[in-house]
């Protein structure tokens, strides 16, 4: 197992080698003409060419076998950076509708929070507000129990404790509004922020997000690698215990385990403190945090692909899929499938003119955005988040809630078990709330939802395999990820229901 101080300092070499990787021939280097961090050789180039580890080269073997992620080759490239902030329109366009990453300098320059957010501050302002907590691993399967911010500041220097949680209200105000997120585009899709502090030294597991992110570092500093999904196989997602998060170890790759990650290209990005980071949703990525002290803000929303062929987010259509395309469709339940797909779908949509979103209400502070949270004890004093299918599809006539063709009556939006939806962060939007409901009928209403909620899936499931409908690489990355591999096999035994 290595060191923290050796993941840092390899990823810090992966950024610095970044910056000289030309766009010259040979197998290992991207066409020049295509994006960095996405080679495209082909619709088939995410297949792997390396299955076994007799297949991988002899000195890719000694360049990453046992060592950190992406020490098999070079890096594709260094995540465009921009020494100074835009405004929402240039990053929605230039960056948001084409799922590109892009590091920000100086962001949080002039937060409040960068000088506020002492140890003895946020005791003293917050030491009474009780946030959850994660190993300094990224132990999914260990979760720490909560512990009041008090509590937390007592131990964390010593503790395997990582506060990753909610950032509370009072907090929010100390956090001045990214300019580029100051847009009708974004903010009417606000999902949630996060808050995550540790005593540094800290590696996540490499996963991934189904939500847009903004990371901004308020004190310490981070190392990125970035994985487009089209490489989702190769990261071995289907085989994971919990999809959406990979069990390839990242500071130290076993071939032999995992041969496939010998055909990952990837991105490397190092966030200083105050810089920020717009991370596109799916894609896999791993942080390591340098060993000082750490704080960061994140800012999530939902975001959604582009119909092909046109330049708004129009009403979704869908196209039967041949036989030949029914026939070789052996990978229904596939996460990486859908993922793919989803890459694929972005690289080969039509953006026209006239993309750039109209953006109002230009200088709001966080805390007057709406996003949503799982805390009953703070949803007074947070704004409720609008619903997701609000401006900006109201304005492009889309009047419904269904992301699949309502014209085709097989699509989940007229199935029953779908008829709320498929998916939110915190469950299916079939869950509901009961008024005056007792405990029990509550237990009942919520295994209700659970089942629907699988069966929906499957229906979905089914649909996809049949058509071809944006819905489809809207919805499944969201229902399928972070299910178990058990919940898996149960939604994969099940009778067909189309």
């Amino acid at each position: 197992m290595l060191s923290c101080n050796a993941i840092s300092l390899a990823l810090w070499a992966l950024v610095a080698l970044a910056a000289t990787v030309a766009s010259g021939s040979g197998e290992d280097q991207c066409d020049a003409s295509q994006p960095a961090g996405i080679c495209r050789e082909g619709r088939d180039s995410h297949l792997a060419r390396y299955e076994k580890f007799e297949d991988i080269p002899e000195e890719m073997i000694q360049r990453g076998h046992m060592k950190e992620l992406g020490a098999h080759r070079e890096p594709d490239g260094e995540v465009d950076v921009l020494p100074y902030m835009i405004s929402s329109e240039d990053f929605y366009e230039s960056y948001v509708s084409r799922h590109k990453p892009v590091v920000i300098k100086n962001v949080a320059k002039y937060w409040p929070a960068t000088t506020l957010w002492t140890d003895e501050y946020l005791k003293k302002k917050y030491g009474d507000v009780t946030l959850n907590m994660e190993t300094r691993d990224d132990d999914k399967w260990r979760i720490p129990p909560s512990r009041k911010l008090g509590q937390f500041l007592d131990v964390y220097e010593e503790a395997n404790l990582y506060l990753v949680d909610e950032l509370p209200p009072g907090m929010r105000k100390d956090v001045n509004m990214p300019l580029c997120l100051r847009c009708n585009e974004i903010a009417n899709r606000f999902f949630v922020s996060y808050f995550w502090m540790s005593t540094g030294g800290t590696s996540s597991k490499l996963h991934i997000d189904t939500d847009e992110n903004l990371l901004t570092v308020v004190n310490g500093y981070k190392d990125i690698v970035l994985i487009s999904p089209k490489y989702s196989r190769d990261v071995y997602a289907d085989e994971a215990r919990m999809l959406g998060v990979s069990e390839v170890n990242v500071s130290a790759v076993d071939f032999h385990e995992f041969p496939r990650v010998a055909n990952i290209r990837y991105m490397v990005a190092r966030l200083k403190a105050g810089d920020a980071l717009y991370l596109p949703q799916m894609w896999w990525h791993y942080v390591y945090s340098g060993r000082t002290r750490q704080q960061a803000v994140a800012m999530w929303w939902k975001s959604i692909p582009y119909q092909k062929g046109f330049a708004k987010k129009s009403a979704s259509t869908s196209r039967l899929r041949t036989a030949e395309e029914l026939a070789a469709d052996t990978r229904n339940t596939s996460l990486a499938r859908w993922l793919e797909e989803y890459i694929w779908w972005i690289d080969d949509m039509k953006v026209e003119a006239n993309t750039r979103p109209v953006c109002e209400n230009q200088f709001k502070a966080m805390l007057d955005y709406p996003f949503e949270t799982d805390k009953d004890q703070w949803r007074d004093q947070l704004t409720e988040g609008r619903a997701m299918t609000d401006n900006p599809d109201e304005d492009m006539n889309i009047n419904h809630g269904c992301y699949f063709d309502v014209k085709n009556l097989e699509s989940p939006c007229h199935a029953p078990v779908c008829a709320c939806g498929l998916s939110t962060k915190s469950g299916s939007l079939s869950e509901r709330e009961s008024p005056g409901a007792s405990d029990e009928e509550e237990e009942e209403d919520e295994e209700l939802a659970q089942q629907n909620e699988v069966l929906c899936i499957r229906y979905t499931l089914d649909y996809c395999s049949k058509y071809e409908d944006r819905g489809c690489v809207i919805e499944l990355p969201q229902s399928l990820n972070k299910k178990s591999a058990d919940e898996v096999k149960q939604i994969s035994a099940m009778k067909k229901n189309l």
